[in-house]
């Protein structure tokens, strides 16, 4: 008999279809809602394939009671993946309330590395202080709750057009000579998969705390270079500087605001590797830089094995 009733917010996305895909071979076949604006969109479809017995793409909408209020009804266990909205303290105080109301049991959140309360030296960015005000909506509600505040994905050469173009010979990334502990994203989805499928015992350590967590090593532009032209089996150098960066958006037609979290990572903020929460929940490391670009291999224009 089926005991836990999960749902997944921003489920569709990287970090949520990761997290669906553990759940959805799960042995103790919990139910996991999916939550979506449209149910019926290809990605919540794809995601039902997974396991129809036990995935249900599910309609949220924080602006309509009602459909909170369905999506909730028997929910034991939360898992927050918050969209990028003007507000996050109160969507993550309408989502909490919800969830509190519905007597959830236990609640993950994916927060930011970095998030901390205004003030301070240095005071928080934006993105930092609306995660950490997000926290501290889900602690206001009285829910038992996990932060994992990861650090950047490695998917960024999957997904911002500026950095990488697939199988292209370059790619753009501001750091210079500083070391980011890039963070493949699909470690978010296990770690939280793991904290939210244990028993409350086991998770009772992890709860009212927050955790930084990156990937098994912090490396320069260069390396990276190296690794991708490994697996691309030709040259795939490295440009650097932040106007060469701005320049290459332009060049597609795509925004370049990512540059003031590169500018972040040029200063050695993302350069500190932390994965005790992952290495003590998986009892393995983080995902290394070179896994992700052999898994990502189409990407880069793998020209196979040798």
């Amino acid at each position: 008999m089926t005991t836990n009733t999960f749902l997944v917010t921003g489920g569709t996305g990287k970090i949520g279809s990761a997290f669906v895909s553990l759940l959805a071979t799960d042995p103790s076949a919990p139910i996991v809602r999916v939550a979506t604006r449209d149910p019926s969109a290809p990605g919540a479809r794809l995601l039902r394939a997974l396991n129809p017995s036990t995935v249900v793409p599910t309609a949220f909408d924080v602006d309509k009671p009602d459909s909170l209020e369905a999506a909730f009804e028997g929910v034991t266990r939360l898992f927050v993946i918050a969209p990028f909205v003007p507000d996050m303290a109160a969507w993550h105080g309408t989502v909490a309330e919800a969830a509190r109301s519905a007597g959830v049991s236990y609640t993950v959140k994916v927060s930011v590395t970095g998030a901390r309360a205004p003030g301070g030296d240095p005071a928080p960015g934006r993105i930092p202080l609306s995660h950490w005000q997000g926290e501290q909506a889900i602690r206001s509600a009285g829910l038992a709750a996990t932060m994992i505040r990861p650090t950047i994905f490695m998917q960024h050469f999957l997904t911002v057009p500026a950095l990488y173009q697939p199988r292209a010979e370059r790619f753009f990334l501001p750091t210079g000579d500083a070391k980011v502990a890039w963070l493949d994203c699909r470690d978010i989805a296990a770690a939280a998969a793991a904290l939210l499928t244990a028993a409350p015992e086991k998770r009772a350590p992890f709860e009212g705390k927050d955790f930084e967590l990156t990937g098994p090593q912090a490396l320069t532009a260069a390396e990276l270079g190296e690794m991708l032209s490994w697996v691309a089996r030709r040259t795939i150098t490295h440009v650097d500087g932040v106007e060469a960066f701005s320049a290459n958006a332009r060049a597609l037609g795509v925004p370049d605001t990512v540059k003031g979290i590169y500018g972040e990572a040029a200063g050695g903020w993302f350069s500190a590797v932390e994965n005790t929460l992952f290495t003590t929940l998986l009892g393995r490391t983080t995902t290394p830089f070179a896994r992700f670009a052999l898994d990502a291999a189409a990407q880069f224009g793998s020209a196979g094995g040798d």
